[in-house]
Formats: C-alpha cells, structure tokens, sequence
C-alpha cells in the first residue's frame, strides 16, 4: 500500500513530506489553544491538492509575511501614486467643502490637507471601509443611538483589553492583542465617520476642534496608546526582567556586583536581564514619542489647513495659493508626515509585537524616532511660515524655532536630572544589600 501511494499522482505527497510540510505550514498555529486539533485545517491546509501549502510563498512564516508585505506595500504604493495624479488636479479649498449626502466616499476626491497627512492603511483601508458600511447600511440612522461618543468609548474599552493581550509572554497572544489594537483604531475611524453621517458634514475630512466629541476622542486615542505602551513595559518585564530571587537591578547597570557595567545581566538559565525601571524607560520614551507626533501632526493639519483651505478673494493669491499647495515641497512634506506620524508609528509597532521583534526595534529607535518627529514638525513650521500669505516676520520665525529648542533642551536636561536621582537611589541601595 505504501508502494501505491508512493507512485501515485506526482502532487499527493508522501507521508514523511506531508507531516513536514504540515510542520511548515503556518495554518496550524492558528489551532494552537486547541486540545487535539481537529483534522480539517489539516486536510484542508496541507493534504488538499490545491492547498495553500502547494504554492510555494505558503510554504512557511517567513515566506508568507514577505508575500504579505509585498502585496500592502505595492497596493500603497500604486494608490500614493494614484492620489498624487488626482491631488495635482484638485483645490484644497474645494476639496475640504466636502459632498453631497449621496455621493460615495472614495479616497482620491474631496481632498483636505488632514485627508492628504493620514498614513496609507487608514486611507487606503479603514476610511473606505467606515465610509462604504454607513453609506450601504445608513448605521448612523439605523442605530441612532449608537453616537460617535459610544464608540469612542468601545475603542477605548477594546484598547486596554489589546494593551492586556500584548503584555503576554505568549508570542500568538500578543498577536490577538495587535489585532485587536487594530480593530480599535478601525472604530477610531468608524467615530469620525459617524459625526461626518451628520447633515452638513458628508465627506468633510476636518478636525473640528470645538466640539466636546473632539476632546472625548482625543483623551481616549492618547489613553489607547498608553494601555498599548503598558502591555509592551510587562511583556519587556516577563521577558527581560530580573529573577524574583535577586535584589532590585540599578537603572543601567547589569547586577548589584558591577553597578558601573552597562551590559545586561545573564542568569545562570541563560536569561538576558534588565532592571524594570531601565524597560520601563523603553516603553515610556515610545508613549512619549506617540504623544508628541499626535500633537505635532494635529497642530500642523490646523496650520497647513490655514493656508491652503482659507478661501480667499483676490484670484492672483488664489492662484499662488494653489500653485505652492502643489509645490514640490508641499507635497514632499505631505508625504514625511504620512510616513511618520502618529498614526503610523503605532504601525510600525504593531507591526514588530507581531513578528516579535518589540525589543530591537524600541532599542534601535528610541531617541531617532523623537529627532526625526521634532526636526520635520520644526522644518514644516518653518516652511508654513515662508509660504504663509500673511506678512510674517521672519523674526517670528527665528523666535519660534529658538522656542522649540529651548523647550526640547528643558526636557534633556530634566530627563538627565531624573535619571541620575535613579542611577544615585539605585546605586544607594545595592551598597545597603551588600553591606
């Protein structure tokens, strides 16, 4: 019988090939809570003839995640360049007016300078999806009840219980806890649609900052990150932590017999550990990198907007409006602030709790990210106020930027204050330990 099988069709493969090609297959760790996994994602993932794992970027994770990545990032790319053909023929003025109460959102028309700053998967992915399930099933009318502060209060709710997901030390635990960050970024979204569902505000794609739901919103998307950066801090400290058995570590040091060396400790199993308050600091400088790219972006939307969405009378400015509204510096920095703003750091860490790779990329960009977010906000004051129709003074301008570094020096400098209060308590009470 093993004869027969061996020389039947070239495709059914034999049984030592099956079971390592069902141990590559990626497909059944989606099974991985169940006791005795059923047959049928089996039969179906790695023994059918047309099965995934008969095609070769199926084979295994890596593979998959390269397919993946190359199909998101190719759709992105064929959509910027989609949007930059429609962009160049448009007017922000027109544009942020918004449409008709029967016209079906698309991503490339009534365009505002806060739809032109959203990162690719929330314009190419969310807000199709949050404007195409109001438009065919009229939700804001249907369930009237269900208000954008509702939901602003579910995505919270979805956000802590994301940040608990990932604080697992369990690597398909915190891939449930990305996906649920997700979804909650998606009922962000789903809130705003829901307030532009309102007579006079289809498909107008502006922050309306004297509203109560602005604020509401704003509160809860900032204690969303700090849930999310929560769960990275106790998955750092069930990971990197010291042994329960050992006193506390010193803030950069690597045990209480070295307290100047810098190198991790490494138990006797192997373990690479670090102090909880040196993890806590990882995770705290990326919550701080989040809070100041929201702020930053939100407060250069309003500026750009000031600019290039003020309607204005005289058609000689209104040319020169438009003109530097499609320079090539305008739409260089359009699309810095897609690649790194808010919105788009939170991919970029989401995406690296799901491959597992939190730690090197916290370590590699803890301080980069916050120079890069504070250059580019410091770059588009500048070059806002160069372009501005109104008679700046470029001494407000130097007054500005010479504000901006004092306040960032402030932050060095009590940054390094705190730190060395820690280092000096740190150091205090291992000499107490080893007396």
């Amino acid at each position: 019988m093993t004869e027969e099988r061996s020389n039947g069709p070239s495709w059914r493969p034999t049984k030592a090939r099956q079971d390592a090609t069902c141990i590559l297959c990626p497909c059944p760790a989606l099974t991985a809570y169940w006791t005795n996994p059923p047959s049928c994602p089996r039969r179906v993932c790695c023994e059918s003839k047309s099965s995934c794992c008969s095609y070769l970027c199926f084979r295994d994770s890596k593979t998959v995640s390269v397919f993946v990545t190359t199909v998101f990032v190719t759709y992105f790319i064929l959509m910027d360049i989609v949007l930059y053909c429609y962009f160049m023929k448009a007017s922000l003025v027109e544009g942020s007016k918004g449409g008709g109460a029967e016209e079906m959102y698309t991503p490339f028309t009534h365009l505002s300078v806060k739809a032109l700053l959203n990162d690719q998967p929330s314009q190419y992915l969310i807000a199709p999806s949050t404007e195409w399930l109001e438009y065919f099933t009229n939700f804001a009318k249907t369930f009237y009840f269900i208000t954008p502060n509702v939901v602003s209060f579910a995505h919270l709710i979805v956000g802590f219980i994301s940040g608990k997901f990932v604080s697992s030390d369990n690597l398909n635990d915190r891939r449930i806890g990305v996906f649920l960050f997700e979804f909650r970024t998606w009922l962000d979204a789903f809130d705003g649609t829901l307030f532009r569902a309102q007579p006079g505000n289809h498909l107008k794609y502006n922050s309306v900052h004297s509203t109560l739901g602005y604020y509401i919103d704003s509160v809860f998307d900032s204690l969303g990150g700090a849930f999310l950066c929560f769960g990275i801090y106790f998955y750092l400290l069930k990971r990197f932590g010291p042994p329960r058995n050992q006193c506390a570590l010193p803030f950069w040091s690597s045990g209480p017999s070295d307290v100047q060396n810098k190198v991790p400790l490494v138990s006797e199993g192997g373990k690479e550990s670090y102090s909880s308050l040196y993890l806590f600091w990882k995770a705290f400088s990326f919550g701080m990198v989040l809070l100041v790219s929201a702020g930053t972006w939100d407060n250069i939307v309003v500026q750009f907007s000031e600019v290039f969405q003020t309607e204005l009378k005289d058609p000689n400015l209104t040319a020169l409006q438009l003109e530097l509204s499609h320079s090539n510096t305008t739409v260089f920095l359009f699309q810095l602030w897609r690649l790194i703003g808010s919105q788009c750091m939170l991919n970029y860490i989401l995406i690296t709790i799901f491959y597992d790779k939190i730690w090197e990329f916290l370590k590699g960009t803890q301080y980069l990210l916050m120079i890069m977010i504070v250059s580019l906000y410091v770059m588009s004051v500048v070059y806002i106020n160069q372009v501005s129709l109104s008679n700046h003074s470029i001494i407000i301008i130097i007054i500005i930027i010479i504000i901006i570094i004092i306040i960032i020096i402030i932050i060095i400098i009590i940054i390094i204050i705190i730190i060395t209060i820690i280092k000096t308590s740190s150091s205090s009470s291992v000499a107490k330990f080893n007396h």
